[in-house]
């Protein structure tokens, strides 16, 4: 959890960067400047409330004040730079992932190349929002609620994310996919 200093830093950062008073960002805010500059020194918390309309006067998602790891507002990950994971499923290497994407403030989606993909299931849980998944070489089978669908190079699918779905890998080629998630929360980096 986001303690109370490191939130007033950061609402203090963006208002200088800004180039604003804590006048300005009073007025435009609806509060007093002594209350944001206790914010600002990490004296007391916001409200939620408060937090609100100090995001909006710095023209800001206010979950950029509390995000445990401070994101940028345009990320770019290069080739040498993503993140691999390797997913296992009952302790069998499933297939290797990497994160084409990292995040920024109150971001949604996620963006996953899977590759060296094994036959075994990659089952996820279901969770709000959608997902996408575009195979670039190789054939898979996608399970969504009750349905499979036999995807091969080129094709794609998209769906609800709350619904129950799995990925296997069919046939003996290698496979690579991208796999886009789009989240109704905030998707933790």
């Amino acid at each position: 959890m986001l303690d109370k200093a490191e939130l007033g830093r950061r609402v203090k950062l963006e208002r200088l960067a800004r180039g604003m008073t804590l006048k300005q960002v009073a007025d435009s805010s609806g509060m007093s400047p002594t209350h944001i500059s206790e914010i600002e020194r990490g004296r007391t918390s916001p409200t939620v409330g408060a937090l609100l309309r100090i995001a909006r006067a710095l023209k800001k998602p206010a979950t950029y004040f509390v995000e445990e790891e401070l994101l940028p507002s345009v990320s770019v990950v290069r080739k040498h730079e993503r993140a691999h994971h390797v997913i296992t499923e009952g302790g069998q290497t499933v297939a290797g992932a990497d994160f084409l994407t990292t995040g920024i403030p109150a971001g949604r989606l996620r963006v996953v190349e899977l590759s060296d993909f094994e036959r075994g299931p990659l089952a996820t849980r279901p969770h709000g929002g959608e997902e996408i998944l575009l195979v670039e070489a190789g054939t898979l089978k996608v399970i969504v609620g009750g349905d499979e669908f036999e995807l091969g190079a080129g094709d794609c699918i998209q769906f609800r994310a709350s619904m129950p779905h799995r990925v296997e890998k069919l046939g003996g080629d290698s496979v690579r996919a991208l796999w886009v998630t789009a989240s109704d929360g905030v998707i933790a980096p």
